[in-house]
């Protein structure tokens, strides 16, 4: 009985489009050695394409990404947290080779003192021109994962090209190739490109004060929630998203799942508290391994909020995604963690959806996460 009903809810998600078997295998590797081994590493099946109808995606998001880069035809604009693994890079290399007008935007954290050879691969090219960037005060990032192909594809995601986030984490992915969003997107790009520095600069001589790189570009929107105002996406440092989010919160009136990897913000925590408390059912799932010393994380357990925590596949790895669907009308994913230097002081995105698509697709997976989450106790928080 249990086979036919785990052979029913697969062929389910495949008859809606889904990626099959979304979050339980490994991710497709363009080489065929580095397949192998990356298989035998993890334990990760990698014989399953990501399926490129999807505008979304849970698996194999090095694939995602190679689609993408490999449609673009003039240019490629990447802004990256961490790259150490080599498939996208081969990506980039190759539409370089071919004539694409390539430009990587590196966080600084990651480059100096020190540079992983994965990246120091994309300086050999003359064709790609390679910045770093840091955020503001003593914590401030550049958090983003995009990917944009001639200004006009987008990929945003949680996912950052390492080796743990392709084979181990639990990550998400989406394909933008609405205007608006991707002029957005693209306008964020060059924002951020203007205060990079070239390696020639070298490292940020001192503490990027708040406030020195002006207001990001700001987004329509898209519709209106419970008379709270839905943007097509929210970019950071600079445009209050944290109190943009909450708002959204703040008007739920029926349900809020919410996934996040980092969880420290109080002005989210409150909302998620009081969410609670006015009725609407919330359920809250966060990474094992930071929840342990959430203050945010602990308050919201004590609340009597059904909080929940998980790993990442296969007992490796983390919960690194980030998106909340309220009310199942909006969804919000992207590189934003719940924490008030995602919103101050680092380079982040979010993106918000209202179409039947994305949302009934993110609440599929997260049902399914949800379902293989631990129960925590008063003891499994690690705070004095």
């Amino acid at each position: 009985m249990k086979k036919i009903l785990i052979y029913f809810l697969l062929s389910l998600l495949v008859s809606v489009g889904m990626p099959f078997n979304a979050y339980c295998k490994g991710a497709k590797s363009t080489k065929k050695n580095d397949s192998a081994a990356a298989e035998k590493k993890s334990g990760s099946n990698t014989s399953r394409k990501q399926s490129t109808n999807n505008p979304f995606a849970f698996s194999y998001l090095n694939a995602f990404n190679t689609n993408v880069i490999e449609s673009a035809k003039k240019t490629v604009d990447v802004a990256m947290y961490s790259i150490t693994y080599s498939d996208n890079v081969n990506d980039l290399l190759v539409a370089a080779k071919r004539g694409v007008q390539v430009r990587v935007l590196m966080d600084e954290g990651h480059c100096y003192p020190k540079m992983d050879k994965e990246t120091k691969r994309l300086l050999d090219i003359p064709g790609i021109q390679f910045k770093t960037i840091r955020g503001y005060g003593d914590y401030g990032v550049n958090h983003n994962k995009i990917v944009i192909a001639d200004k006009k594809t987008v990929t945003a995601g949680s996912y950052n090209w390492t080796f743990t986030a392709t084979f181990n984490n639990l990550e998400n992915s989406v394909l933008i190739t609405d205007k608006k969003y991707a002029k957005g997107y693209s306008d964020y790009f060059e924002w951020m490109w203007k205060y990079g520095r070239t390696l020639e600069d070298g490292k940020t001589p001192e503490t990027v004060p708040q406030g020195k790189y002006g207001l990001p570009p700001q987004a329509h929107n898209i519709a209106k929630f419970n008379g709270a105002d839905v943007p097509a996406f929210i970019f950071s440092p600079g445009s209050k998203s944290e109190e943009r989010l909450a708002a959204l919160l703040d008007a739920a009136k029926e349900s809020i799942d919410a996934c996040t990897f980092s969880f420290s913000s109080e002005i989210l925590e409150n909302d998620i508290i009081n969410a609670q408390k006015r009725g609407v059912k919330v359920r809250f799932m966060m990474d094992k391994n930071l929840a342990k010393n959430s203050i945010a994380g602990r308050n919201v357990f004590k609340s009597g909020t059904d909080f929940k925590v998980r790993i990442g596949r296969k007992g490796k790895g983390a919960l690194h995604d980030k998106f909340v669907i309220i009310d199942n009308k909006i969804l919000q994913t992207g590189s934003f963690n719940w924490a008030q230097n995602a919103s101050v002081n680092s380079f982040e995105n979010m993106v918000f959806f209202n179409d039947n698509d994305h949302i009934n697709a993110y609440k599929r997976i997260y049902d399914d996460l949800y379902y293989e989450t631990e129960t925590v106790s008063n003891n499994f928080f690690e705070i004095e």
